[in-house]
């Protein structure tokens, strides 16, 4: 995966050892210092010292103590920018057998790259990513199913039905993710947009639920490529995979429990009956659960709930507190208060306290309540910003610090100079 921020990349190296079993730590530092990672533009290796140093700090601090460095060359244009990669990826999606070269000229003749940029950075990328021209070539493609629940979760979204609310027509998309061992929905919902907040507030419930997993394996679209989710898996040790570029077939067990359902649910009914997204929701959770969650599932010889329940009993499962899944799903960003200690998020202008003015400060917020807002010092949260009222500040009166007493221009102790004193 390809981050630029230095705690996600190494968050990324030492992922596979956070909750893995079976492995010698020493063996996993070894193994992972001997492969290759994308970092900042080119492929870097990393030493078992310090794979080892950046482990023991995760477990013992967490994530958000994996300290970021400001880089060297902050000022200074990096060569292929999110922009760029961006148009790559959108690129190689649109022409899976448009050639590299064919990619780089796209890239210089429509700005995304000054022509000082060799085609070397963009074979590199596209080599590193994955995403070189497809060939017809016979993939080895293979069935997997991992040994235990919540080894790995799948992820997806797919088009929902049209609904009618009020008169007005409204598209859905349906969100899932699907325990690989058991086939159990571990999370679902319908929702009217499909992006990247509706797919957390699903994996949130699901793991509330569920328990955490491994690992969890989603597509290359907008909704599942953030930074944010990024952050997320960090702070709660869930390793973050991707499927290659335009390879649906990586996540056919997904993929085969969508056919079901919209052959089962979708397609079997008057959507004209629905008048609101709960209705929705609540007739899907209705038929999961008599059709889906507690059927016989063909491969398994048993239902989805019972294979999940009973190998839970098999392994250990991990559960945390509601509080502290809210907290490992709050969004953060980063904001300047400025001079008249406004800050500016979503078009909206918010109040810091005075002894924050001119400073650049970290921010957290719910994915379900984004406007109460909070500034974190040291990872620990401060103090919270307050909606900007300028009539309720036209009331509040200012309290000048400023002592006039004995200056200059105060006129109650000047002398009056008599003429023959003046010169």
């Amino acid at each position: 995966m390809n981050h630029d921020r230095l705690d996600l990349f190494k968050y990324s190296v030492i992922s596979p050892l956070i909750r893995s079993q079976g492995i010698s730590l020493s063996q996993g530092f070894e193994e992972l210092s001997r492969k290759e990672y994308w970092y900042q533009g080119k492929t870097v290796k990393v030493s078992p010292s310090t794979i080892k140093r950046w482990y023991y700090k995760y477990k013992k601090e967490g994530f958000d103590n994996l300290e970021r460095k400001v880089r060297n060359d902050k000022e200074k244009p990096r060569k292929l920018d999110d922009n760029a990669t961006n148009y790559i990826i959108h690129l190689r999606e649109k022409y899976p057998k448009m050639t590299t070269k064919k990619i780089y000229e796209k890239l210089v003749e429509d700005d995304y790259l000054s022509t000082d940029v060799s085609i070397d950075v963009v074979y590199d990328y596209c080599k590193t990513n994955d995403m070189m021209r497809k060939k017809a070539l016979k993939e080895d493609r293979r069935r997997f199913e991992k040994e235990h629940p919540n080894d790995l979760w799948q992820g997806d979204t797919t088009p929902g039905p049209y609904i009618l609310i009020d008169g007005i027509k409204y598209r859905t998309h349906l969100i899932h993710f699907i325990d690989d061992y058991s086939r159990l929905i571990v999370g679902h919902g319908f929702y009217m947009n499909d992006n990247a907040v509706n797919v957390q507030k699903v994996l949130k419930e699901a793991i509330k639920k569920h328990g955490l997993p491994k690992q969890i394996y989603l597509d290359n679209g907008k909704s599942y490529t953030n930074e944010q989710l990024d952050l997320i898996c960090a702070r709660l040790g869930v390793k973050l995979k991707h499927t290659p570029v335009r390879d649906p077939e990586c996540k056919g067990k997904v993929e085969r429990c969508f056919r079901t359902v919209q052959d089962g649910f979708i397609n079997t009914f008057d959507w004209n009956e629905i008048k609101s997204l709960e209705d929705l929701n609540k007739r899907y959770d209705e038929y999961l659960y008599s059709n889906y969650t507690n059927k016989v599932h063909s491969e398994k010889k048993n239902t989805p709930n019972n294979v999940f329940h009973i190998g839970i009993e098999q392994v250990k499962i991990d559960y945390l507190e509601e509080e502290k899944i809210e907290e490992a799903f709050m969004h953060q960003i980063e904001r300047k208060v400025s001079k008249d200690r406004t800050i500016q998020i979503d078009n909206e202008l918010y109040e810091a306290p005075i002894e924050y003015k001119l400073q650049t400060v970290k921010l957290r917020y719910y994915i379900d309540k984004p406007k109460d807002i909070w500034i974190y010092e040291n990872n620990e949260r401060k103090e919270k910003l307050t909606v900007l009222n300028k009539q309720e500040n036209s009331k509040i009166k200012r309290i000048n610090k400023i002592s006039f007493n004995n200056v200059a221009n105060d006129e109650s102790d000047v002398k009056e100079m008599e003429e023959n004193e003046c010169k």
